[in-house]
């Protein structure tokens, strides 16, 4: 169901922030001499320069005060629309209506005081008396307050407590509906204004469009909650929370419809706006570029209101990726004309413009009209990057390599996609087929111009799993096994070369002192200084040596003869440990007869084995001195 005409302004989402008594502080039950005389104090107070009209306010604007306060204009406006009888109507039915027990009172005490008429009669069971019209009166205030409450919730409340506000304010409008003393009661109203123009105005009219008026108040809010950033989520909460007060799906998606139609025109419009075949390449991508990021949030909220299946959503999609195809498609076709380069940035960036489109379109015949096109100019591309690499070569082909390399590499994206698109088209496997073999030719010249057989062996490699045809992965497997043989025999003919004794085992190595000392002064030598290598007959020494001492080793001649001086040193291993031995024996047996002479130092016997001992303890710490002076240990 449509809302009346004379309904629409209730559909506003600033339906209660524009009510005519909020802003003017009268009473809805206000009579045309109260109207005049608020006139003429909304005059005076501003012929005097007073910030806001003077004057008693009616609880309603007590309740809720508008922040900030309207100014002179605002309220000269609001006296104006109550001299419409429909729209002050409209005004009566969104805000308070009096009631004796809650009209002294502050909202909090007001809302106390409705709940409790509220739920008296719930409590009681009893039918309600026609003459009973507080609970009615109470019940339509909550609606008013709760749902005021909801329409003008801040951002910063949250996607619980925003539920929470909605639907409690949808529960009390649904009891509105149910409670038909509230609708005698606006009836009452509309005689006691007796105006004709009310002739097409009534209760029951009202009754039947509220629930569509109040969806279409709600549909206006969630599409601007759709455009705020990230605020799809908050959207969905939206239309969830209508469809549980409006469970005809019809009129849901009629209401959501018209609240998205101005969407929907702005994304046709733009489309209808984009460059057109006869405007340069330039401005052809332009246009694309600029179709898609103007009418992206447009599709986002479209999405987040209706649902991404939605009819609506196709179409607009679907006109706007028909658009950037067109657009795409003229700039590729506009440059081929004139002779220009497939790869040149303009189509480059069409093509990508295309995958967006892609991505776009909400239906199957759309969506394979642009991979058609898509195929097409990615195609073209890979086409003309071997005719490029070819070209380069041509004065050069000792660069074949180089540009064989970047064919296969610059083109590996574009064969990917192109076999997503169409994985099972013999056109696919005839692009593939096309740079495997202008990559083989590249090598090929690569090879015969510089005989590198390690660099074309490798880009025949890199080149074989891009062909697709058994004729060019033969053709490209016998350069391989060409290639192959001839480094074999290469390889074979050089060992042939070569003397005999090459081939032997590699020369012992043989250390000499320690790893981190000097060889000849002792000095502690860093892990970072290499050694010294002597080759002496069929063995290598590798000896520690500083930089001062590294000249001995290394003259011609000086390393020979300091062997031969130190000859004693290349001893095995376990020498140094014997020598250490033999001083320790020696140091036990001088001891025992140091202690045999002190026991017989009286007598002539004590002095002779005195002197025996002296004569054999240097007998046998001789060669221990020499060998530790000559190994300066």
């Amino acid at each position: 169901m449509e809302v009346p005409a004379w309904l629409q302004v209730a559909t506003d989402k600033d339906l209660y922030r524009h009510n005519a008594f909020r802003i003017s502080g009268l009473a809805v039950t206000a009579t045309p001499r109260e109207v005049r005389r608020r006139v003429s104090e909304a005059r005076a107070a501003e012929a005097l320069g007073a910030e806001h009209t003077a004057g008693v306010t009616a609880p309603g604007s007590r309740w809720l005060p508008l922040k900030p306060p309207a100014d002179h204009a605002a309220v000269r406006e609001a006296l104006r629309r109550l001299e419409d009888p429909v729209r002050r109507v409209v005004d009566e039915f969104f805000w308070f209506w009096p009631l004796e027990e809650s009209d002294g009172a502050g909202l909090m005490k007001a809302r106390q005081a409705w709940e409790g008429l509220a739920k008296q009669r719930t409590r009681a069971g009893a039918e309600r008396s026609p003459d009973d019209d507080a609970r009615s009166i109470a019940v339509h205030n909550l609606a008013v307050v709760y749902h005021a409450d909801a329409v003008e919730a801040k951002g910063s409340i949250g996607a619980s407590g925003r539920r929470m506000l909605w639907q409690r304010a949808y529960r009390h409008w649904r009891m509105v509906l149910d409670d038909a003393g509230c609708w005698r009661w606006l009836d009452e109203r509309i005689r006691a204004l007796g105006d004709p123009r009310l002739r097409t105005v009534s209760g029951d009219a009202f009754r039947d469009a509220l629930p569509t008026v109040l969806l279409e108040l709600h549909a206006g809010i969630t599409v601007d909650a759709a455009r705020r950033q990230g605020g799809e989520k908050a959207a969905r909460g939206h239309v969830s929370l209508m469809r549980e007060f409006m469970a005809d799906e019809g009129v849901l998606d009629a209401v959501l419809r018209r609240a998205t139609a101005p969407t929907v025109a702005a994304i046709r419009h733009r489309n209808e706006a984009a460059a057109g075949p006869d405007d340069e390449p330039a401005a052809l991508e332009r246009s694309a570029a600029s179709l898609l990021a103007e009418t992206k949030p447009d599709l986002q909220v479209l999405r987040a209101v209706l649902g991404a299946e939605h009819p609506v959503v196709s179409g607009a999609a679907d006109a706007v990726a028909s658009a950037v195809n067109g657009c795409a498609v003229a700039c590729a076709n506009s440059l081929a004309r004139n002779g220009s380069a497939t790869r040149d940035p303009s189509v480059i960036r069409a093509t990508a413009h295309l995958r967006t489109a892609r991505w776009l379109a909400g239906s199957t015949h759309v969506r394979t009209m642009v991979e058609e096109n898509l195929v097409v100019l990615l195609s073209n591309d890979v086409l003309l990057a071997c005719a490029e690499a070819a070209r380069r070569t041509e004065p050069s082909p000792w660069q074949g390599d180089e540009e064989a390399f970047r064919l296969l590499v610059g083109t590996e994206a574009g064969l990917r996609e192109l076999r997503e698109l169409r994985p099972d088209d013999p056109e696919t496997d005839r692009i593939h087929d096309g740079v495997a073999m202008t990559a083989c030719r590249l090598l090929t010249r690569y090879f015969n111009d510089t005989q590198d057989i390690e660099g074309a062996l490798d880009g025949y490699r890199r080149a074989l799993p891009v062909a697709v045809s058994g004729e060019s992965r033969a053709a490209i497997q016998k350069n391989i096994d060409t290639l192959t043989r001839e480094q074999a025999t290469a390889v074979i003919t050089a060992l042939s070369d070569q003397p005999a004794a090459a081939a032997r085992p590699a020369a012992p190595r043989i250390r000499l002192g320690s790893a981190d000392r000097c060889y000849r002064c002792n000095r502690r030598v860093l892990p970072s200084v290499a050694p010294v290598l002597i080759p002496a007959g069929e063995m290598l020494f590798e000896v520690t040596s500083c930089i001062p001492c590294r000249h001995l080793f290394t003259e011609v001649g000086s390393s020979a003869s300091l062997l031969d001086s130190h000859r004693a040193d290349v001893r095995p291993a376990g020498r140094r440990s014997r020598v250490a031995g033999r001083a320790l024996l020696v140091s036990a047996v001088a001891a025992l007869l140091v202690a045999c002479l002190v026991a017989g130092l009286g007598t002539g016997l004590g002095q002779a084995l005195g002197a025996g001992a002296v004569l054999l303890l240097g007998c046998l710490l001789w060669p221990v001195l020499v060998t530790a002076r000559r190994r300066r240990w």
